[in-house]
């Protein structure tokens, strides 16, 4: 069988295809997945921030391991629900999905380094769980806009990145990390790398198909 070589212009339209169909299911049945490990992100921190405010115990931050124990069983029902109604995934897909899979394997590595420093009594290490949130996340949200060509995802991913050098930056310079304006940010950005991105995705495909 002869293979057929593409022209540019049907290489660009098969491309944009893809992602036109990837950014269906970021909006659809993908877009619940990444709407719920938000929304749980952010509820969570929520809940740290007014146990925390209201007693005055640190041992409410303990409260953030809900993340993992809730989100990764929900997620993995979730994939399951939806891989049947989703089809196939093409090319983009995959390069989202491998993009995904790296945070969260970095995130699983730093938790096994912040347990094993916090055995040894550094318990301070966990503040890297939260610079982890800012700016891989981030990272991440912005790769995800990139391959999908949606601007929003791009600059709710760069907000978190920069809002987690700013934390950073704050650390070096002995400025004190206060719960009532991190935890803040912390939603804020989770907001607008996920929630945000979502809406506006589904709404610009809701107005292309009527």
């Amino acid at each position: 069988m002869e293979e057929k070589n593409l022209t540019p212009n049907e290489s660009i339209r098969i491309i944009s295809q893809m992602i036109e169909a990837s950014k269906h299911r970021v909006a659809m049945p993908d877009m619940r997945i990444s709407v719920m490990w938000a929304a749980l992100s952010v509820i969570t921190a929520g809940i740290v921030l007014t146990c925390c405010l209201i007693t005055g115990n640190p041992l409410y931050n303990l409260i953030w391991f809900a993340i993992p124990l809730i989100g990764i069983p929900l997620n993995i029902r979730m994939v399951k629900n939806t891989t049947a109604k989703r089809g196939s995934k093409n090319y983009i897909d995959r390069i989202s999905d491998g993009l995904w899979s790296v945070v969260g394997y970095i995130g699983i590595g730093l938790t096994v380094i912040c347990l094993l420093f916090s055995f040894f009594g550094y318990n301070s290490i966990w503040l890297s769980m939260f610079f982890y949130a800012f700016i891989i996340v981030g990272f991440g949200a912005a790769m995800q806009g990139i391959v999908i060509r949606e601007k929003s995802y791009v600059i709710g991913g760069l907000i978190s990145i920069l809002t987690g050098f700013i934390m950073i930056v704050c650390v070096l310079a002995g400025i004190r990390l206060l719960l009532i304006w991190t935890i803040p940010a912390y939603m804020i950005c989770f907001i607008v790398m996920f929630l945000v991105p979502a809406i506006i995705i589904r709404k610009k495909l809701n107005k292309a198909n009527r």
